[in-house]
C-alpha cells in the first residue's frame, strides 16, 4: 500500500500539467515616448512563422509604472512566464477600468500594437535574457 502511495506521489510531480512545457520568467517595462505606459494588457503570441510551435499565449497586466510580467495559461493549468521562443507582442490600452474602476486610464497608443497582424513588437524568450530584453517601446496614437 505504501509503495502505491509513493508511486502516486512521484507521478503527481512528473509530466507537464496542461501541456504548457517549461517556462522562463518574463517581465519588463513598457514606455510611451520615454514615459511609462500607465496601464493596459499585454499578450505574447507564439510566432509560428519564426518557429515557435507553442499552443499557448502568455498574458499579463501593465501596472501604473509600466511594469509587467506574463503568465502562460492552458485549459487546465497556468505557469509564470512563457516557453522559450519568438513571440509577437500585442498591447491593449482600450479596455476601460483595466486597472480598477477608479484608476486613471492609460495613455492612448498607436492601435497597431493591439493587432497581432500589424504589431511591430516582437521578443524572443530565452533561459537567460539580457537586462532589459523584455522592455518595450511604443508610440502614441497618431
Amino acid at each position: 500500500m505504501l509503495s502505491l502511495l509513493g508511486a502516486a506521489a512521484m507521478l503527481a510531480g512528473c509530466g507537464d500539467p496542461g501541456g504548457i512545457g517549461k517556462t522562463y520568467p518574463v517581465s519588463g517595462k513598457v514606455t510611451v515616448d520615454g514615459q511609462p505606459l500607465t496601464g493596459g494588457s499585454i499578450q505574447y503570441i507564439p510566432d509560428a512563422a519564426a518557429g515557435n510551435a507553442s499552443k499557448y499565449s502568455a498574458n499579463g497586466t501593465i501596472g501604473a509604472d509600466g511594469a509587467y510580467s506574463v503568465t502562460t495559461n492552458s485549459v487546465t493549468a497556468s505557469a509564470p512566464g512563457a516557453p522559450a521562443g519568438k513571440y509577437k507582442v500585442t498591447i491593449n490600452t482600450a479596455t476601460m477600468g483595466i486597472n480598477g474602476p477608479n484608476a486613471p486610464q492609460p495613455q492612448a497608443i498607436d492601435p497597431k500594437y493591439a493587432d497581432p497582424a500589424k504589431t511591430t513588437l516582437s521578443v524572443e524568450v530565452v533561459a537567460a535574457p539580457a537586462a532589459g530584453a523584455y522592455d518595450l517601446k511604443v508610440t502614441k496614437a497618431p
